[in-house]
């Protein structure tokens, strides 16, 4: 126990037990995902829908039968994506220039309220 305390001579400088090579690249911020995206990002933040409590139950139930146990959010998103395969190719257009839209407003929508 006494030998704790006895540091020995602090002018004598220990080597390291292993020789140790390590390897020093510099990267620049945008390399170390720092940097600005010239893609803007559509932000994506939770919202309420009113529905019926029946649609509601429907969808909840769906969620919870399927065997991957999705959530509601997972499960209405996949009920769109099937809905929209059967559309007619001048629908989907109509479909994709309104999504299109609604996603603009609420990039600006983000900006606005972030500054």
């Amino acid at each position: 126990m006494g030998g704790l305390l006895k540091h020995g001579n602090d002018n004598q400088v220990k080597s390291p037990d292993k020789k140790v090579n390590v390897n020093v690249s510099s990267i620049s911020r945008k390399q170390a995902g720092f940097g600005e995206d010239s893609a803007e990002k559509i932000p994506t933040f939770d919202v309420n829908m009113r529905v019926d409590n029946h649609t509601r139950n429907a969808v909840l139930a769906l969620s919870k039968a399927t065997a991957d146990k999705r959530s509601a959010s997972e499960m209405v998103s996949l009920m769109i994506e099937s809905y929209l395969e059967s559309l007619t190719p001048q629908t989907r257009d109509t479909y994709d220039e309104l999504v299109s839209m609604m996603e603009t407003k609420d990039k600006l929508d983000y900006k606005l309220k972030s500054k």
